[in-house]
């Protein structure tokens, strides 16, 4: 498994559908640190600066940053997709506003 590498959530009753792996590949434990992506609604707004909106599997999903979880590394095993250059960028800008407010 990679750094923002993108997983299904396995449980189907789940507020999030998958999860966003933001954990650095030099620690290796028994989870890892992700992003729960939710499924976009125009009925929620996206948090400026601690979410930002995700293009995936050809739907629209907030990164929910300020809810930033441990998962179990044994529930990532099959990667979904990958975050680009400029979607990486955005996940770590929307981690340290959440870590240092900038």
């Amino acid at each position: 498994m990679a750094r923002f590498d993108v997983f299904r959530n396995p449980n189907p009753r789940a507020s999030h559908q998958l999860y966003l792996d933001v954990q650095s590949d030099l620690v290796s434990t028994a989870t890892r640190w992700c992003i729960p992506l939710l499924a976009a609604k125009p009925e929620y707004p996206v948090a400026s600066r601690a979410q930002g909106l995700l293009n995936l599997l050809d739907d629209s999903y907030v990164m929910d940053t300020p809810n930033l979880l441990s998962v179990p590394a044994a529930l990532l095993r099959h990667p979904v997709g990958r975050l680009g250059p400029q979607e990486q960028a955005l996940a770590e800008a929307s981690i340290e506003f959440m870590l240092r407010g900038y």
